[in-house]
């Protein structure tokens, strides 16, 4: 068993405190995470650490999915979407258990742009930029075998449909494989850490930070040679003041809606009836998920939670595409909202949706290193590029082994499951998120092979996986980020949280009063993302 857990977690807090690193990375996002697992698997004496919980900004908060952006080849971005087919190919076969293929249909309508041979065009390119061709050929369908595919789907002036393929993943899932492979690998990872300032030497060059265990409100020192800066859009809080931000923050939402009501059979990209932007509609599991919006914000970065205006937005691109659905915000399973780390340009008129996805490194005269933008299905060439810097840096000439390194567990076949006593549906569940022996190990607590909700596959083994192997610390972690009830359950969980609370009350060794702020918190986050049903922000 390899322990990653609270105390895992407070072992490394003082290892920050007393070992000096190469390479201290700031920010447990998919980007912060891939560089730690990057220096880590180079030999490099590696810490990564993050305010929040893993996942618990932008990377959380994505459409799931692993894509080349077939979008942006509207705009001539070839070389984005060919390094990021190559990173989708490139993850799909080394983290099986984590990136799944995903088939789209992109239906073109007569009279509505895109037309259906400019979108063939699109596809062929799309697929011609695939180097090891991991997932099946695209192919065109007329319109009648669009309807058979699709049958609620409108079929008014419907020209015929492309379909192609793409990969779908849990993102927070595929954050936290990322960080724990780099603790395997030797990196020192610690959660709800936060920097509070950088340190410097006489000569005004970084030494490290001051850091704060966020849970104990203890303020400590941690050397490093180099800090790399993967905070997302919080990037130049930790920069030296400048007049021009390096990040233009656009929030994006996405909601969940029962899968019977929308009537969508495969995932779907679909052009807005307002904007011509592309909105995907996702099969996950029961739900549909629908996102994504894409509007510049100017708010507190730190609380960003769906509004009715943007709910609206995503609810008329469903209607418009399946006429029967009628969905409205009644329907609505859950919603969230999170914030794109744009790369700023020049172009003060650039619409939202036409900002670049490329990442960029910057090196302030500390010697800071900095990195911005990119997506999470580039995350690993991001921090390739990163890592390169730093060992240029630090006279290292290693090279990454990311490339052919597996990621996350191995497929087991699903009797392995089955035979520990549960039932199909939470079998399926657990192969893809767990390898039997980490259930196995938990089987005696109490009711382990229960559902946790009655109508969901999760079951209480989960939680104790998430204590001991996750870095859990808090009751948002599990029901949000590590087994998703905030998003799937009918009411997310609202009416387990308490048990949830008392159940990691007894590992973690919380009083009554912490189980109470636990259960309290959790209830204020489930009502602040619930406000866009009250008509207000």
């Amino acid at each position: 068993m390899t322990e990653f857990s609270a105390r895992t977690r407070a072992a490394n807090l003082d290892r920050l405190r007393d070992e000096a690193f190469d390479v201290l990375v700031v920010g447990g996002g998919i980007v912060g995470a891939g560089v730690a697992r990057d220096a880590a698997c180079r030999g490099l004496r590696t810490a990564l650490v993050e305010r929040g919980d893993f996942a618990s900004g932008t990377s959380g908060k994505t459409s799931r999915l692993i894509h080349g952006g077939l979008r942006y080849l509207r705009s001539y971005r070839v070389g984005l979407v060919r390094q990021a087919v190559r990173e989708r190919d490139l993850l799909l076969a080394r983290a099986p258990s984590l990136v799944h293929p995903l088939p789209f249909v992109i239906p073109a309508y007569r009279g509505r742009r895109p037309g259906a041979w400019f979108l063939r065009f699109g596809l062929f390119l799309y697929d011609f930029l695939s180097r090891d061709k991991t997932v099946p050929r695209r192919l065109w369908l007329a319109a009648d075998a669009t309807v058979e595919r699709e049958p609620r789907l409108s079929s008014d002036s419907l020209a015929g449909a492309g379909m192609y393929y793409d990969a779908w993943t849990d993102d927070a899932r595929l954050v936290l494989a990322v960080v724990k492979d780099a603790a395997e690998a030797g990196a020192c990872v610690a959660n709800y850490t936060e920097v509070v300032e950088l340190l410097h030497d006489g000569g005004g060059r970084g030494t490290g930070a001051r850091l704060r265990d966020v849970i104990e409100n203890r303020t400590f020192d941690a050397s490093a040679r180099i800090v790399v800066n993967a905070t997302g859009v919080w990037l130049d809080r930790l920069r030296a003041p400048r007049g021009i931000p390096t990040i233009r923050a656009t929030k994006g939402i996405h909601i969940l809606l029962p899968r019977t009501k929308v009537g969508n059979r495969h995932a779907l990209a679909l052009t807005a009836p307002r904007d011509g932007r592309i909105v995907f509609v996702l099969p996950w599991n029961e739900l549909a998920l629908v996102g994504t919006t894409d509007t510049d914000f100017g708010g507190d970065a730190d609380h960003v939670v769906p509004n009715a205006g943007d709910v609206a937005y995503l609810l008329d691109v469903v209607n418009s595409a399946f006429p029967q659905a009628r969905v409205t915000t009644d329907d609505i399973v859950s919603a969230y909202a999170g914030l794109r780390p744009l790369l700023r340009t020049r172009r003060i008129d650039a619409r939202e949706s036409d900002i670049s996805r490329e990442h960029a490194i910057f090196e302030d005269n500390d010697g800071l290193i900095s990195v911005a933008g990119g997506k999470l299905t580039t995350h690993r060439s991001m921090a390739e590029d990163v890592v390169d810097l730093v060992s240029a840096r630090l006279e290292r000439t290693t090279a990454t082994p990311t490339k052919e390194r597996p990621l996350g567990p191995p497929i087991r076949a699903l009797s392995d499951f089955t035979t520990m006593g549960f039932d199909e549906a939470s079998a399926l569940h657990l192969q893809a998120r767990l390898a039997p022996e980490q259930v196995r190990r938990y089987l005696e607590a109490p009711r382990a092979r229960d559902r946790i909700v009655d109508d969901l596959p999760h079951v209480w083994a989960e939680v104790e996986v998430a204590i001991h192997e996750e870095m859990a610390m808090t009751l948002v972690d599990v029901l949000v980020r590590r087994l998703g009830l905030f998003y799937e359950a009918r009411d997310q969980a609202l009416g387990v949280a308490d048990e949830v609370a008392e159940r990691m009350a007894e590992t973690l060794g919380w009083d009554a009063s912490r189980v109470e702020r636990e259960a309290r918190l959790y209830r204020e986050r489930v009502a602040e993302h619930r406000k866009f049903r009250e008509n207000r922000d």
